[in-house]
Protein backbone atom coordinates (compact mmCIF):
# COMPACT_ATOMS: atom_id res chain seq x y z
CA UNK A 1 0.00 0.00 0.00
CA UNK A 2 1.30 3.25 -1.01
CA UNK A 3 -0.50 6.60 0.52
CA UNK A 4 -1.47 8.40 -2.40
CA UNK A 5 -4.24 10.80 -0.21
CA UNK A 6 -4.89 11.97 2.47
CA UNK A 7 -8.90 12.77 3.35
CA UNK A 8 -9.81 15.23 6.46
CA UNK A 9 -13.07 16.41 8.38
CA UNK A 10 -13.75 19.71 7.97
CA UNK A 11 -15.61 20.96 12.09
CA UNK A 12 -13.18 20.44 14.74
CA UNK A 13 -10.48 19.16 12.79
CA UNK A 14 -9.38 21.87 10.37
CA UNK A 15 -11.61 25.13 11.46
CA UNK A 16 -13.66 25.70 14.98
CA UNK A 17 -15.77 28.43 16.95
CA UNK A 18 -14.13 31.13 18.16
CA UNK A 19 -17.27 31.50 20.60
CA UNK A 20 -19.13 28.50 22.42
CA UNK A 21 -21.74 26.83 20.57
CA UNK A 22 -24.47 27.09 22.92
CA UNK A 23 -23.81 31.02 22.81
CA UNK A 24 -24.04 31.25 19.03
CA UNK A 25 -26.88 29.07 18.96
CA UNK A 26 -28.47 31.42 21.23
CA UNK A 27 -27.59 34.22 19.28
CA UNK A 28 -29.06 32.70 15.83
CA UNK A 29 -32.34 31.97 17.74
CA UNK A 30 -32.14 36.00 18.08
CA UNK A 31 -31.46 36.42 14.94
CA UNK A 32 -34.05 34.66 13.41
CA UNK A 33 -36.71 35.90 15.49
CA UNK A 34 -35.49 39.51 14.72
CA UNK A 35 -35.91 38.57 11.15
CA UNK A 36 -39.29 37.02 11.71
CA UNK A 37 -40.04 40.23 13.40
CA UNK A 38 -39.08 42.39 10.56
CA UNK A 39 -41.38 40.28 7.94
CA UNK A 40 -44.18 41.21 10.50
CA UNK A 41 -44.79 37.59 12.40
CA UNK A 42 -44.73 38.45 15.28
CA UNK A 43 -42.85 35.52 17.54
CA UNK A 44 -41.35 35.32 20.96
CA UNK A 45 -37.65 34.69 20.92
CA UNK A 46 -38.63 31.77 23.95
CA UNK A 47 -40.98 30.50 20.88
CA UNK A 48 -38.39 30.22 18.03
CA UNK A 49 -35.78 28.90 19.97
CA UNK A 50 -38.44 26.11 21.41
CA UNK A 51 -40.04 25.06 18.27
CA UNK A 52 -36.57 25.09 16.33
CA UNK A 53 -34.93 22.76 19.11
CA UNK A 54 -37.68 20.34 19.22
CA UNK A 55 -37.41 20.11 15.26
CA UNK A 56 -33.60 19.63 15.36
CA UNK A 57 -33.67 17.15 17.90
CA UNK A 58 -35.76 15.32 16.01
CA UNK A 59 -33.95 15.94 12.79
CA UNK A 60 -30.68 14.70 14.16
CA UNK A 61 -32.04 11.30 15.75
CA UNK A 62 -33.39 10.81 12.03
CA UNK A 63 -30.22 11.58 10.66
CA UNK A 64 -28.41 9.62 13.23
CA UNK A 65 -30.45 6.82 12.47
CA UNK A 66 -31.20 7.08 8.83
CA UNK A 67 -27.84 8.85 7.77
CA UNK A 68 -30.18 11.00 5.47
CA UNK A 69 -28.55 14.69 5.00
CA UNK A 70 -31.57 17.26 4.51
CA UNK A 71 -31.41 20.75 3.22
CA UNK A 72 -31.92 23.06 6.05
CA UNK A 73 -34.72 24.72 4.03
CA UNK A 74 -36.93 21.83 4.61
CA UNK A 75 -36.08 22.13 8.45
CA UNK A 76 -37.27 25.85 8.55
CA UNK A 77 -40.17 24.88 6.27
CA UNK A 78 -41.21 22.81 9.32
CA UNK A 79 -40.18 25.45 11.84
CA UNK A 80 -42.22 27.92 10.06
CA UNK A 81 -45.31 25.79 10.19
CA UNK A 82 -44.78 24.85 13.61
CA UNK A 83 -44.89 28.21 14.62
CA UNK A 84 -48.13 29.09 12.94
CA UNK A 85 -46.31 31.01 9.54
CA UNK A 86 -47.87 29.87 6.62
CA UNK A 87 -47.48 32.30 3.90
CA UNK A 88 -44.16 32.04 2.93
CA UNK A 89 -42.16 31.19 -0.04
CA UNK A 90 -38.79 30.22 -0.98
CA UNK A 91 -36.84 33.62 -0.81
CA UNK A 92 -38.62 34.57 3.09
CA UNK A 93 -37.14 30.72 4.10
CA UNK A 94 -33.69 31.31 2.51
CA UNK A 95 -33.02 34.55 4.81
CA UNK A 96 -34.59 32.62 7.62
CA UNK A 97 -31.53 30.26 7.00
CA UNK A 98 -29.45 32.91 6.48
CA UNK A 99 -30.50 35.00 9.62
CA UNK A 100 -29.91 32.08 12.02
CA UNK A 101 -26.65 30.81 10.62
CA UNK A 102 -24.63 34.31 9.69
CA UNK A 103 -23.09 34.04 13.19
CA UNK A 104 -21.70 30.88 13.28
CA UNK A 105 -20.60 30.82 10.05
CA UNK A 106 -18.51 33.89 10.38
CA UNK A 107 -17.31 32.78 13.94
CA UNK A 108 -15.20 29.70 12.12
CA UNK A 109 -11.62 29.99 12.40
CA UNK A 110 -8.56 27.56 10.95
CA UNK A 111 -6.30 25.84 13.65
CA UNK A 112 -2.70 27.58 13.34
CA UNK A 113 -1.17 24.89 12.26
CA UNK A 114 -3.90 24.05 9.55
CA UNK A 115 -3.02 26.15 6.83
CA UNK A 116 0.99 25.02 6.61
CA UNK A 117 -0.16 21.36 7.31
CA UNK A 118 -2.12 21.36 4.10
CA UNK A 119 0.59 23.09 1.89
CA UNK A 120 2.84 20.65 3.30
CA UNK A 121 1.49 17.97 2.21
CA UNK A 122 0.45 19.21 -1.36
CA UNK A 123 3.91 19.57 -1.50
CA UNK A 124 5.09 15.89 -0.82
CA UNK A 125 2.71 15.37 -3.86
CA UNK A 126 -0.51 13.86 -1.99
CA UNK A 127 -3.86 13.94 -3.44
CA UNK A 128 -5.62 15.94 -0.52
CA UNK A 129 -9.99 15.82 -0.05
CA UNK A 130 -12.79 16.66 2.70
CA UNK A 131 -15.41 15.40 3.52
CA UNK A 132 -18.28 17.56 5.76
CA UNK A 133 -21.19 16.18 7.29
CA UNK A 134 -22.96 20.01 6.20
CA UNK A 135 -26.48 21.30 5.63
CA UNK A 136 -25.59 22.77 1.98
CA UNK A 137 -22.79 23.39 -0.40
CA UNK A 138 -22.98 26.97 0.57
CA UNK A 139 -21.97 26.55 4.07
CA UNK A 140 -18.88 24.45 3.48
CA UNK A 141 -17.69 26.74 0.83
CA UNK A 142 -18.47 29.67 2.33
CA UNK A 143 -16.51 28.30 5.28
CA UNK A 144 -13.27 27.09 3.66
CA UNK A 145 -12.98 30.12 1.70
CA UNK A 146 -12.83 32.35 4.85
CA UNK A 147 -10.34 30.60 6.51
CA UNK A 148 -8.46 30.01 2.48
CA UNK A 149 -8.36 26.40 3.15
CA UNK A 150 -10.30 25.72 -0.37
CA UNK A 151 -7.28 25.48 -3.12
CA UNK A 152 -5.90 23.02 -0.82
CA UNK A 153 -8.84 19.98 -1.54
CA UNK A 154 -8.65 18.44 -5.08
CA UNK A 155 -11.65 17.32 -3.72
CA UNK A 156 -14.77 18.54 -1.59
CA UNK A 157 -17.91 16.14 -0.67
CA UNK A 158 -20.42 17.92 1.27
CA UNK A 159 -22.93 15.07 2.70
CA UNK A 160 -25.98 17.79 1.35
CA UNK A 161 -24.24 17.08 -2.13
CA UNK A 162 -24.98 13.15 -1.88
CA UNK A 163 -28.29 13.17 0.53
CA UNK A 164 -26.03 10.90 3.07
CA UNK A 165 -23.79 12.25 5.96
CA UNK A 166 -20.60 10.68 8.08
CA UNK A 167 -20.72 8.10 9.23
CA UNK A 168 -22.47 6.14 6.14
CA UNK A 169 -19.44 4.56 4.09
CA UNK A 170 -20.79 5.73 0.83
CA UNK A 171 -19.60 9.55 1.55
CA UNK A 172 -16.16 7.76 2.05
CA UNK A 173 -15.99 5.67 -0.90
CA UNK A 174 -17.58 8.62 -3.13
CA UNK A 175 -14.45 10.92 -2.06
CA UNK A 176 -11.92 7.86 -2.99
CA UNK A 177 -13.73 7.73 -6.32
CA UNK A 178 -13.46 11.31 -6.99
CA UNK A 179 -10.03 11.14 -5.81
CA UNK A 180 -9.51 8.31 -8.09
CA UNK A 181 -7.64 6.08 -5.47
CA UNK A 182 -8.95 2.64 -3.62
CA UNK A 183 -9.06 2.75 0.41
CA UNK A 184 -5.35 1.29 0.98
CA UNK A 185 -3.48 4.52 -0.74
CA UNK A 186 -5.73 6.57 1.39
CA UNK A 187 -6.08 7.84 5.24
CA UNK A 188 -8.48 9.99 7.17
CA UNK A 189 -7.99 12.39 9.48
CA UNK A 190 -11.04 13.64 11.82
CA UNK A 191 -11.91 14.25 15.26
CA UNK A 192 -15.39 12.82 15.68
CA UNK A 193 -14.92 8.93 16.38
CA UNK A 194 -18.81 8.28 16.36
CA UNK A 195 -18.83 10.27 12.74
CA UNK A 196 -14.90 10.32 11.18
CA UNK A 197 -13.00 6.96 12.57
CA UNK A 198 -16.69 4.64 12.29
CA UNK A 199 -17.38 5.54 8.69
CA UNK A 200 -13.54 5.36 7.59
CA UNK A 201 -12.95 2.04 9.19
CA UNK A 202 -16.55 0.77 7.57
CA UNK A 203 -15.22 1.83 4.39
CA UNK A 204 -12.09 0.16 4.53
CA UNK A 205 -9.66 3.67 5.43
CA UNK A 206 -7.08 3.70 7.65
CA UNK A 207 -7.67 6.49 10.25
CA UNK A 208 -5.74 8.85 12.62
CA UNK A 209 -8.04 10.30 15.48
CA UNK A 210 -7.27 14.02 16.00
CA UNK A 211 -8.10 13.90 19.91
CA UNK A 212 -8.11 17.70 20.78
CA UNK A 213 -9.37 16.78 24.41
CA UNK A 214 -7.79 14.57 26.70
CA UNK A 215 -10.61 13.49 28.33
CA UNK A 216 -12.39 12.24 25.27
CA UNK A 217 -12.96 8.68 24.73
CA UNK A 218 -14.15 6.13 22.07
CA UNK A 219 -14.80 2.61 21.38
CA UNK A 220 -13.92 2.64 18.09
CA UNK A 221 -10.62 2.55 17.51
CA UNK A 222 -8.67 4.53 15.37
CA UNK A 223 -5.58 3.66 13.62
CA UNK A 224 -3.73 6.23 14.80
CA UNK A 225 -4.11 8.99 17.74
CA UNK A 226 -2.87 12.51 17.65
CA UNK A 227 -3.15 16.02 19.42
CA UNK A 228 -3.05 18.11 16.27
CA UNK A 229 -3.06 18.48 12.42
CA UNK A 230 0.47 18.81 12.76
CA UNK A 231 1.31 15.67 14.43
CA UNK A 232 -1.31 13.83 11.77
CA UNK A 233 1.41 14.67 9.11
CA UNK A 234 4.20 13.28 11.33
CA UNK A 235 2.31 9.68 10.99
CA UNK A 236 1.22 10.38 7.13
CA UNK A 237 5.32 11.16 6.69
CA UNK A 238 5.74 7.50 8.01
CA UNK A 239 3.54 6.07 5.40
CA UNK A 240 5.06 7.86 2.93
Amino acid sequence: MVLQAVIFDLGGTLIYHRTSLPELIQLGYQALTDYLMSKEAHLKLDDVSSVSIQVYNAYEKFAEESFVQLEPSVLYSSIMRQLGVDDFNEDFIEGAVESFYRLLLNDYDAYPDSEQTLHNLKEKGLKLGLVTNNHSEYFSSHLLQSCDLERFFDVIVCSSQLGIRKPHKGIFLHCLRKLGVCQGDAVFVGDEPAHDIRGARDAGIRSIWVKRNEHDTTSVMPDWTVKSISEAEKVIDVLL
